[in-house]
Formats: C-alpha cells, sequence, structure tokens
C-alpha cells in the first residue's frame, strides 16, 4: 500500500455500524482514540464518510488520547498538540479541509509552546 494523500483532512470509517474512526493526516488513517478527543479536534460528527476499502489505507500513529489544538494566547498560529509534538496548522483553509473546530481552541502560554517539540506542518 502507498499513502493516499489525496484523502487527507477526511474523517472516515468503514461504515455506520463500525466504530474505530479515523482521520486522513500525511495519506494514512490515523486512529481517533475516543469521543473525547474527537470532541476536542473536531466540528461534530456530521463529516464521517464511510470507506470500504478502509483497509486498504495504510495506518497511521494513532491520534494521542486526550489530543487538542491550541495556540499561545493572543496570537494566531494554530497547533495540533498529539502525541508530545505540535504541529501547526498552515492556514484557515488547512482548518477547514481537516474540520478542526474553531471553537476548540485552547489559549496557552507561549513558553507552554515553546516548551512542544515540533512535528510536521499540517497543510
Amino acid at each position: 500500500m502507498a499513502p493516499r494523500p489525496q484523502l487527507n483532512g477526511r474523517l472516515i470509517r468503514l461504515n455506520e455500524d463500525s466504530p474505530p474512526i479515523y482521520l486522513v493526516d500525511e495519506g494514512r488513517k490515523r486512529h481517533v482514540p475516543n469521543p473525547q478527543t474527537f470532541d476536542n479536534l473536531f466540528r461534530d460528527w456530521d463529516r464521517l464518510d464511510n470507506v470500504p476499502d478502509l483497509n486498504e489505507i495504510d495506518d497511521g500513529t494513532a491520534i494521542s488520547n486526550g489530543a487538542i489544538l491550541a495556540r499561545a494566547i493572543n496570537t494566531a498560529p494554530v497547533y495540533l498538540i498529539d502525541n508530545g509534538v505540535k504541529r501547526h496548522i498552515a492556514s484557515p483553509e488547512t482548518m477547514d479541509k481537516y474540520y478542526f473546530s474553531w471553537e476548540e481552541i485552547r489559549g496557552v502560554d507561549q513558553i507552554m509552546l515553546d516548551n512542544i517539540p515540533s512535528g510536521a506542518q499540517i497543510q
């Protein structure tokens, strides 16, 4: 199997009766571990796509339990904080593509963000 970057930003599952939910990121499916983490990151549950060939999409690293969206207080850049790494979300268009929730962004002290290692930008 090869990565499928054309699916980036999609929220997918096998079918409506299949509880595992994934985010496609960097062309790979990343398991969302629970409803609380889903709610921390995404706007609502309305954009889940059923993907019958789910098992043909490469697995990526699972999203960590409790992952959040954050930005330093009084600044614009938004980050996904996940698995001990912060990943800059490239633009408002990327926020929309990934269906990330603007309302769930947490304001944190700049020093906190500065102490989290950076990962690949989300584009």
